[in-house]
């Protein structure tokens, strides 16, 4: 089975602020690979975020390559960029984006129903995944009345709905308390093994950093192995 891989070459990122460029990210050049996990450490502000977005093709990089097995994100149509978001990659970021006029049953069927799939196999999907997270009796319950906590499981059900090579978690466990955090680290792991995904965390939490098989430190714009 051919291992999927997700790099970057010579990726630059800058922004002008007030008439001033702000280079985030220099020069970086990295590969990440499906099945294993990494996390991206770094201060706040560091570029972290930016890093996973255009990983994502969310953001297109000043200058550089990001590539998804060797092919440059940057040469996709609008039609391949959106089957490439919906189907090799997850997405969990730092707020859930729960849709709240949806149940949360039909959130996590959403990635589901948009590839076209039959509305009665993404909701036995769905219901299997809200199992895995530990909420399946919470199906038929609206968003908002779920805490931070749940709302986090639920997002991350949806980002597994269609089994992705790659899941991306920009700073997943910011806003929950420790034991809900490490609960959702535990729970990102265990899907990542059940799926062989590649898991790239971004996070300035050490237990977060100590979980992964690798540690990569974003500073002064420039992404150094730890």
């Amino acid at each position: 089975m051919t291992t999927a891989t997700l790099s970057t070459q010579n990726l630059v990122k800058t922004f002008i602020q007030e008439s001033t460029e702000i280079t985030v990210l220099k020069d970086v050049t990295t590969q990440f690979r499906q099945g294993s996990t990494y996390a991206i450490t770094g201060n706040s502000g560091a570029g972290k975020s930016t890093l996973l977005h255009m990983l994502a093709g969310l953001e297109e990089p000043t200058s550089g390559t990001v590539l998804f097995n060797d092919h440059s994100l940057s040469t996709m149509s609008e039609h391949e960029k959106n089957t490439w978001l919906n189907r090799s990659v997850g997405i969990l970021f730092q707020q859930p984006y729960l849709i709240k006029e949806l149940s949360v049953l039909e959130n996590v069927m959403l990635k589901g129903l948009i590839a076209g799939m039959p509305y009665v196999e993404c909701a036995h999907k769905a219901r299997v995944l809200l199992g895995k997270v530990g909420l399946i009796d919470k199906s038929d319950s609206r968003t908002t009345a779920l805490s931070g906590g749940q709302q986090a499981r639920i997002a991350l059900a949806r980002a597994l709905f269609m089994e992705p090579l790659f899941l991306l978690a920009d700073e997943p466990t910011g806003n929950l308390d420790e034991q809900t955090a490490q609960v959702i680290i535990e729970l990102l792991l265990e899907c990542q093994q059940l799926w062989h995904m590649g898991l790239i965390v971004s996070s300035h939490d050490a237990y977060v950093a100590n979980r992964m098989q690798a540690t990569l430190r974003l500073q002064n714009g420039l992404l150094r192995a730890e």
